[in-house]
């Protein structure tokens, strides 16, 4: 699957709920997977339907890149986060932020306030019905998760960056560093 790039308008779109199931369904699930577990340079760690141009509430995750995860890859049908802290976070090392990154805005990454964890309702297709399902996930999952439900709401990182005037950082030609982009750099993701 295309995963589409900012400013595509798929991107602004809040996602429908999931009702029907069908062979459709089943097959998007299925390429969604496939499109998230092959991207490469970068790899990712989530993808949401709005980001292959599908307004449905689903997402999926590959969270075996964590070393302390061992959920290989799922996918949340109609998520909603039900409980959270009031205290947001940039991660659990204070001195050194954790930067966010997105497949439909290549090259990059910004420090996004955050909830260290979150309690999420969903539901997964299991012998063709929609199974209810709850979780309660922590730091880089829980952001993972947080992230992608944006996508579902018509919400992009770079909104965070923007709102609270944090830095917004750029992958060098050679991917081997991140240099900061100046504020009239950052105008352009304005247009996001």
């Amino acid at each position: 699957m295309k995963i589409v790039q900012a400013p595509h308008q798929s991107l602004r779109t809040i996602a429908k709920p999931v009702k029907r199931i069908d062979k459709k369904l089943y097959r998007f699930i299925t390429d969604l997977q496939k499109t998230l577990l092959g991207k490469k340079k970068p790899a990712g760690v989530g993808l949401a339907a709005p980001q292959v141009d599908k307004q449905w509430r689903i997402f999926t995750t590959n969270l075996s890149l964590q070393e302390d995860e061992s959920d290989i890859s799922r996918v949340y049908i109609n998520p909603v986060m039900i409980k959270h802290p009031k205290k947001l976070s940039f991660g659990p090392d204070k001195s050194n932020p954790t930067l966010e990154g997105c497949l439909s805005i290549k090259s990059l990454y910004g420090p996004v306030p955050r909830h260290p964890w979150a309690e999420f309702e969903w539901q997964e297709l299991i012998d063709d019905k929609l199974v209810n399902k709850s979780g309660r996930f922590e730091w880089f999952a829980a952001r993972v998760m947080q992230h992608e439900l944006d996508h579902l709401d018509g919400i992009l990182f770079t909104d965070y960056i923007l709102d609270y005037d944090l830095p917004l950082y750029q992958e060098s030609r050679n991917g081997k560093k991140l240099e900061e982009l100046t504020d009239r750099e950052k105008q352009i993701i304005d247009m996001f």
